[in-house]
Protein backbone atom coordinates (compact mmCIF):
# COMPACT_ATOMS: atom_id res chain seq x y z
CA UNK A 1 0.00 0.00 0.00
CA UNK A 2 2.80 2.16 0.93
CA UNK A 3 4.43 2.17 -2.63
CA UNK A 4 0.96 2.93 -4.26
CA UNK A 5 0.35 6.28 -2.08
CA UNK A 6 3.96 7.14 -2.92
CA UNK A 7 3.05 6.31 -6.91
CA UNK A 8 -0.17 8.55 -6.59
CA UNK A 9 1.06 12.56 -7.01
CA UNK A 10 -2.59 13.26 -6.02
CA UNK A 11 -2.00 11.91 -3.13
CA UNK A 12 1.15 13.55 -1.89
CA UNK A 13 0.40 17.15 -2.77
CA UNK A 14 -2.69 16.77 -0.32
CA UNK A 15 -0.24 15.49 2.43
CA UNK A 16 1.84 18.39 2.01
CA UNK A 17 -0.84 20.86 1.91
CA UNK A 18 -2.70 19.54 5.19
CA UNK A 19 1.52 19.52 6.77
CA UNK A 20 1.83 23.35 5.41
CA UNK A 21 -1.68 24.20 7.71
CA UNK A 22 -0.91 22.58 10.34
CA UNK A 23 2.46 24.59 10.85
CA UNK A 24 1.02 28.28 9.63
CA UNK A 25 0.36 30.16 12.85
CA UNK A 26 -2.76 31.18 14.19
CA UNK A 27 -3.42 35.15 13.51
CA UNK A 28 -3.85 37.48 16.56
CA UNK A 29 -7.69 38.07 15.81
CA UNK A 30 -8.74 34.71 15.48
CA UNK A 31 -6.79 34.21 18.94
CA UNK A 32 -8.84 36.99 20.82
CA UNK A 33 -12.16 36.24 19.77
CA UNK A 34 -11.21 32.04 20.95
CA UNK A 35 -9.80 33.87 24.36
CA UNK A 36 -13.42 35.99 24.53
CA UNK A 37 -14.92 32.77 23.65
CA UNK A 38 -13.93 30.87 26.85
CA UNK A 39 -14.95 33.96 29.11
CA UNK A 40 -18.29 33.69 28.60
CA UNK A 41 -20.60 32.26 31.47
CA UNK A 42 -22.67 29.42 30.97
CA UNK A 43 -26.41 30.08 31.69
CA UNK A 44 -27.83 28.97 35.06
CA UNK A 45 -30.83 26.11 35.24
CA UNK A 46 -33.95 27.91 35.73
CA UNK A 47 -34.62 26.24 39.29
CA UNK A 48 -31.11 28.17 40.70
CA UNK A 49 -33.51 31.33 40.96
CA UNK A 50 -35.51 30.20 43.06
CA UNK A 51 -32.78 28.62 45.31
CA UNK A 52 -31.14 31.43 45.67
CA UNK A 53 -34.16 33.09 46.80
CA UNK A 54 -34.88 30.71 49.15
CA UNK A 55 -31.61 30.87 50.76
CA UNK A 56 -31.52 34.44 50.82
CA UNK A 57 -34.89 34.40 53.27
CA UNK A 58 -33.79 31.35 55.32
CA UNK A 59 -30.96 32.58 56.17
CA UNK A 60 -31.48 35.13 58.55
CA UNK A 61 -34.46 33.62 60.03
CA UNK A 62 -31.85 30.59 61.08
CA UNK A 63 -29.56 33.39 62.27
CA UNK A 64 -32.31 34.38 64.52
CA UNK A 65 -33.40 31.35 65.58
CA UNK A 66 -29.97 30.59 66.48
CA UNK A 67 -29.70 33.81 68.36
CA UNK A 68 -32.49 33.35 69.88
CA UNK A 69 -31.53 29.42 71.22
CA UNK A 70 -28.58 30.87 72.31
CA UNK A 71 -30.09 33.45 74.24
CA UNK A 72 -32.12 31.44 75.98
CA UNK A 73 -29.83 28.49 76.71
CA UNK A 74 -27.59 31.84 78.58
CA UNK A 75 -30.93 32.91 80.34
CA UNK A 76 -30.94 36.43 78.60
CA UNK A 77 -33.33 36.13 75.94
CA UNK A 78 -35.67 38.52 78.42
CA UNK A 79 -33.01 40.64 78.56
CA UNK A 80 -32.80 40.54 74.93
CA UNK A 81 -36.12 41.36 74.36
CA UNK A 82 -35.94 44.03 76.14
CA UNK A 83 -33.43 45.62 74.54
CA UNK A 84 -35.17 45.68 71.30
CA UNK A 85 -38.61 46.83 72.44
CA UNK A 86 -36.67 49.74 74.61
CA UNK A 87 -34.80 50.60 71.36
CA UNK A 88 -37.95 50.79 69.43
CA UNK A 89 -39.75 53.00 71.90
CA UNK A 90 -36.59 55.53 71.39
CA UNK A 91 -36.74 55.53 67.92
CA UNK A 92 -40.27 56.16 67.97
CA UNK A 93 -39.90 58.39 70.32
CA UNK A 94 -37.49 60.14 68.01
CA UNK A 95 -39.54 60.04 65.38
CA UNK A 96 -42.11 62.36 67.46
CA UNK A 97 -44.39 59.68 68.64
CA UNK A 98 -44.79 61.52 72.01
CA UNK A 99 -47.20 62.41 74.51
CA UNK A 100 -48.75 65.67 74.08
CA UNK A 101 -52.39 65.78 74.95
CA UNK A 102 -54.50 63.45 77.49
CA UNK A 103 -58.05 63.20 77.05
CA UNK A 104 -60.51 62.27 79.87
CA UNK A 105 -64.15 61.44 79.09
CA UNK A 106 -66.66 60.67 81.84
CA UNK A 107 -65.04 62.23 84.46
CA UNK A 108 -67.47 63.90 86.94
CA UNK A 109 -66.64 63.44 90.62
CA UNK A 110 -63.02 61.77 90.07
CA UNK A 111 -60.53 64.95 90.87
CA UNK A 112 -58.10 66.03 88.14
CA UNK A 113 -55.08 65.29 90.02
CA UNK A 114 -56.54 61.94 91.46
CA UNK A 115 -56.65 60.69 87.59
CA UNK A 116 -53.26 62.09 86.43
CA UNK A 117 -51.28 60.60 89.37
CA UNK A 118 -53.18 57.20 88.71
CA UNK A 119 -51.97 57.49 85.43
CA UNK A 120 -48.45 57.99 86.04
CA UNK A 121 -47.08 60.13 82.95
CA UNK A 122 -45.53 63.19 81.87
CA UNK A 123 -45.59 65.03 79.08
CA UNK A 124 -43.13 64.40 76.39
CA UNK A 125 -42.42 60.80 77.07
CA UNK A 126 -42.45 58.52 74.02
CA UNK A 127 -45.72 57.58 73.97
CA UNK A 128 -45.09 53.43 73.22
CA UNK A 129 -43.22 53.71 77.09
CA UNK A 130 -46.51 54.09 78.68
CA UNK A 131 -48.09 50.75 80.21
CA UNK A 132 -51.62 50.81 79.46
CA UNK A 133 -52.45 47.80 81.67
CA UNK A 134 -51.06 49.25 84.68
CA UNK A 135 -52.45 52.44 84.21
CA UNK A 136 -55.88 50.99 83.93
CA UNK A 137 -55.63 48.66 87.05
CA UNK A 138 -54.39 52.29 89.06
CA UNK A 139 -57.54 53.84 87.50
CA UNK A 140 -60.00 51.24 88.79
CA UNK A 141 -58.81 51.48 92.26
CA UNK A 142 -59.97 54.95 92.84
CA UNK A 143 -63.21 55.36 94.98
CA UNK A 144 -65.21 56.57 92.00
CA UNK A 145 -63.75 54.56 89.38
CA UNK A 146 -65.55 51.62 88.14
CA UNK A 147 -64.08 50.82 85.16
CA UNK A 148 -61.44 52.71 82.90
CA UNK A 149 -60.61 52.26 79.53
CA UNK A 150 -57.43 53.95 77.94
CA UNK A 151 -56.08 54.41 74.46
CA UNK A 152 -53.26 55.37 72.44
CA UNK A 153 -53.84 57.76 69.36
CA UNK A 154 -51.18 58.44 67.63
CA UNK A 155 -49.05 60.19 67.19
CA UNK A 156 -49.32 61.87 70.90
CA UNK A 157 -52.90 61.88 72.61
CA UNK A 158 -53.68 58.98 75.39
CA UNK A 159 -57.98 58.75 75.19
CA UNK A 160 -59.24 58.29 78.68
CA UNK A 161 -62.48 57.16 79.35
CA UNK A 162 -63.99 56.21 82.43
CA UNK A 163 -67.14 54.95 84.24
CA UNK A 164 -67.96 56.14 87.47
CA UNK A 165 -69.67 54.81 90.30
CA UNK A 166 -73.29 56.19 91.38
CA UNK A 167 -73.61 57.93 94.83
CA UNK A 168 -76.72 56.39 96.43
CA UNK A 169 -76.66 57.17 100.04
CA UNK A 170 -74.72 59.01 103.35
CA UNK A 171 -73.99 56.22 105.75
CA UNK A 172 -73.51 58.13 109.02
CA UNK A 173 -71.27 56.34 111.42
CA UNK A 174 -69.13 57.29 114.47
CA UNK A 175 -70.11 60.95 114.07
CA UNK A 176 -68.88 60.49 110.40
CA UNK A 177 -70.81 60.80 106.97
CA UNK A 178 -69.88 58.85 104.51
CA UNK A 179 -70.92 58.77 100.35
CA UNK A 180 -71.70 55.38 99.41
CA UNK A 181 -72.41 53.54 96.07
CA UNK A 182 -75.22 51.14 95.83
CA UNK A 183 -73.40 48.08 96.58
CA UNK A 184 -71.94 50.40 99.99
CA UNK A 185 -68.60 50.80 98.73
CA UNK A 186 -67.23 53.93 100.30
CA UNK A 187 -66.89 56.76 97.65
CA UNK A 188 -65.94 60.02 99.85
CA UNK A 189 -66.41 62.05 102.57
CA UNK A 190 -69.92 63.75 103.09
CA UNK A 191 -68.44 67.13 104.72
CA UNK A 192 -65.42 67.35 101.91
CA UNK A 193 -68.17 67.04 98.97
CA UNK A 194 -70.27 69.84 100.91
CA UNK A 195 -67.15 71.87 101.34
CA UNK A 196 -66.64 71.70 97.63
CA UNK A 197 -69.58 72.70 96.10
CA UNK A 198 -71.41 69.16 95.35
CA UNK A 199 -75.25 70.02 95.97
CA UNK A 200 -75.72 66.22 94.65
CA UNK A 201 -75.39 64.89 98.10
CA UNK A 202 -78.12 67.19 99.89
CA UNK A 203 -80.63 64.78 97.87
CA UNK A 204 -78.80 61.34 98.93
CA UNK A 205 -80.82 59.52 101.81
CA UNK A 206 -79.35 58.63 105.05
CA UNK A 207 -78.57 55.21 106.08
CA UNK A 208 -77.74 54.24 109.87
CA UNK A 209 -76.11 51.62 111.56
CA UNK A 210 -72.87 49.74 111.61
CA UNK A 211 -73.50 47.27 109.30
CA UNK A 212 -75.77 49.06 107.16
CA UNK A 213 -73.43 49.19 103.74
CA UNK A 214 -73.57 45.87 103.72
CA UNK A 215 -77.42 45.90 103.46
CA UNK A 216 -77.81 48.76 101.74
CA UNK A 217 -78.33 47.08 98.12
CA UNK A 218 -80.97 45.15 99.09
CA UNK A 219 -82.82 47.80 100.87
CA UNK A 220 -82.53 49.80 97.31
CA UNK A 221 -83.66 46.90 95.17
CA UNK A 222 -86.64 46.89 97.32
CA UNK A 223 -87.82 50.58 96.77
CA UNK A 224 -87.40 49.78 93.01
CA UNK A 225 -91.18 48.35 92.75
CA UNK A 226 -92.04 51.45 95.03
CA UNK A 227 -91.38 53.99 92.84
CA UNK A 228 -93.66 56.20 95.14
CA UNK A 229 -92.13 55.29 98.37
CA UNK A 230 -88.74 55.86 97.13
CA UNK A 231 -88.39 59.57 96.41
CA UNK A 232 -89.74 59.88 99.70
CA UNK A 233 -86.71 58.20 102.08
CA UNK A 234 -85.30 60.68 103.88
CA UNK A 235 -83.16 58.02 105.96
CA UNK A 236 -83.07 54.27 106.74
CA UNK A 237 -81.96 52.51 109.83
CA UNK A 238 -81.05 49.27 110.32
CA UNK A 239 -82.59 48.24 113.21
CA UNK A 240 -81.18 45.14 115.35
CA UNK A 241 -79.09 44.15 112.39
CA UNK A 242 -82.19 42.57 111.24
CA UNK A 243 -84.72 44.52 109.58
CA UNK A 244 -85.28 48.59 108.01
CA UNK A 245 -87.24 51.59 110.00
CA UNK A 246 -87.70 54.22 107.23
CA UNK A 247 -87.88 58.07 107.95
CA UNK A 248 -90.18 59.74 105.07
CA UNK A 249 -89.51 63.45 104.20
CA UNK A 250 -93.20 64.06 105.52
CA UNK A 251 -91.64 62.79 109.25
CA UNK A 252 -93.90 59.28 108.56
CA UNK A 253 -91.79 56.29 110.09
CA UNK A 254 -92.40 53.34 108.26
CA UNK A 255 -91.49 49.95 109.98
CA UNK A 256 -90.23 47.28 107.87
CA UNK A 257 -90.94 42.96 108.76
CA UNK A 258 -87.50 41.25 108.65
CA UNK A 259 -86.50 39.36 105.46
CA UNK A 260 -85.43 39.96 102.08
CA UNK A 261 -89.12 38.76 100.44
CA UNK A 262 -90.82 40.23 103.21
CA UNK A 263 -89.42 43.59 103.12
CA UNK A 264 -90.50 43.82 99.02
CA UNK A 265 -94.28 42.48 100.23
CA UNK A 266 -94.38 45.22 102.55
CA UNK A 267 -93.26 47.85 100.37
CA UNK A 268 -95.64 46.85 97.28
CA UNK A 269 -98.13 46.87 99.87
CA UNK A 270 -97.84 50.11 101.06
CA UNK A 271 -97.47 51.60 97.22
CA UNK A 272 -100.75 49.85 96.91
CA UNK A 273 -102.06 51.78 99.92
CA UNK A 274 -100.61 54.99 98.91
CA UNK A 275 -101.70 54.77 95.43
CA UNK A 276 -105.57 53.86 96.60
CA UNK A 277 -105.83 56.24 99.32
CA UNK A 278 -102.96 58.29 99.90
CA UNK A 279 -102.41 56.88 103.69
CA UNK A 280 -99.13 58.52 104.19
CA UNK A 281 -100.31 62.16 103.60
CA UNK A 282 -102.62 61.71 106.60
CA UNK A 283 -102.08 62.83 109.58
CA UNK A 284 -100.05 60.11 110.76
CA UNK A 285 -96.88 59.65 112.45
CA UNK A 286 -96.02 55.95 111.73
CA UNK A 287 -96.93 52.74 110.01
CA UNK A 288 -95.90 49.54 111.10
CA UNK A 289 -95.94 46.72 107.79
CA UNK A 290 -94.62 43.74 110.26
CA UNK A 291 -97.51 41.80 109.79
CA UNK A 292 -98.51 40.31 106.65
CA UNK A 293 -101.88 40.92 107.22
CA UNK A 294 -102.60 44.47 108.29
CA UNK A 295 -100.77 47.51 108.72
CA UNK A 296 -100.82 49.14 112.08
CA UNK A 297 -101.33 53.49 111.56
CA UNK A 298 -100.16 55.41 114.36
CA UNK A 299 -101.90 58.67 114.45
CA UNK A 300 -100.65 61.90 115.25
CA UNK A 301 -103.48 61.95 118.44
CA UNK A 302 -101.90 58.76 120.16
CA UNK A 303 -98.68 60.35 118.43
CA UNK A 304 -95.28 58.78 120.29
CA UNK A 305 -91.70 58.87 119.45
CA UNK A 306 -90.74 56.97 116.34
CA UNK A 307 -89.94 53.05 117.23
CA UNK A 308 -92.49 53.45 119.64
CA UNK A 309 -93.41 49.94 120.05
CA UNK A 310 -89.67 48.86 119.88
CA UNK A 311 -88.85 50.61 122.99
CA UNK A 312 -91.61 49.19 124.80
CA UNK A 313 -90.49 45.34 123.89
CA UNK A 314 -87.17 46.32 124.58
CA UNK A 315 -88.00 47.22 128.04
CA UNK A 316 -90.30 43.59 128.42
CA UNK A 317 -86.96 41.49 127.25
CA UNK A 318 -88.43 41.38 123.70
CA UNK A 319 -86.68 41.82 120.72
CA UNK A 320 -88.45 44.06 117.58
Amino acid sequence: MSARLMANPDFRAAAAGARARDEMPTPPRAMAASAQKGKRRRAWPRWTRSAVKAALLLVPVLGLTAAAGSAWKRGTLADTLEAAQDSVVRLTGNMGFRLSEILVVGRSETERDAVLDALGVRRGEPILSIDLADAKQRLEELPWVSSASIERRLPGFLYVQLSERQPMAIWQHDRQFTVIDRAGRPLADAAELARRGNQRIETLPQVIGANAPQQVHTLLSALDSAPTIAPMLSSASWISDRRWNLQLSNGVTVKLPEGTADMRRALRQLEQMQTASRVLDRDIVAIDMRLQDRAAIQTSSTAQLPGWDDDAKKKNGKKS
